[in-house]
């Protein structure tokens, strides 16, 4: 039993003893196809009659890279979404944050129908200089109503530092 105990202080001894490898840092520049899957519940409603509505939800959810690979996997992600319904059609406009494990942050703003454009505005941590364009599109889950509502947000981003 000795042995065991005087084995396991000197594993540990060369554990604490030996340098963490760091993290690869995160790229200047580079681009994604994310996925994010959300679940949305209304905040406020105005319904204007004939002329339409409009109405705010808030959406949490995680993203997850379409091709697998490591960088951008698994955030989590927490919108606001703006609707506005009128006769021609709807429009959608919405505010990101995505986080990651180390807690930094991805800020996202989005406009558009039922696709449109995408825009990486800042973060925090690793995405402080973070600047991003790119498209999104929605497919809607079934069994959706007006209060509680679940889609996944497509979207591809091309991304670089500011001043780099």
């Amino acid at each position: 039993m000795r042995s065991l105990s005087a084995f396991v202080f000197f594993a540990a001894a060369i554990a604490c003893a030996t340098p963490a490898l760091a993290a690869d840092p995160f790229p200047a520049s580079g681009s994604a196809k994310l996925a994010a899957y959300s679940v949305c519940r209304l905040a406020v409603s105005v319904d204007m009659g004939p002329v339409g509505s409009n109405s705010s939800a808030e959406c949490n959810g995680i993203v997850k890279t379409v091709d697998g690979s490591k960088i951008l996997d698994n955030l989590a992600i927490r919108c606001i979404e703006d609707a506005k319904a009128r006769r021609e059609g709807y429009a959608f406009s919405g505010a990101c944050i995505h986080t990651d494990g180390d807690g930094d942050k991805i800020f996202m703003t989005y406009e558009g129908p039922e696709s449109g454009t995408v825009e990486w505005i800042g973060g925090t941590g690793k995405y402080q200089d973070i600047l991003g364009k790119g498209t999104w599109s929605v497919v809607d889950a079934p069994g959706n109503n007006a209060q509680l509502f679940a889609f996944t947000f497509n979207y591809d981003v091309n991304w670089t530092s500011k001043g780099k």
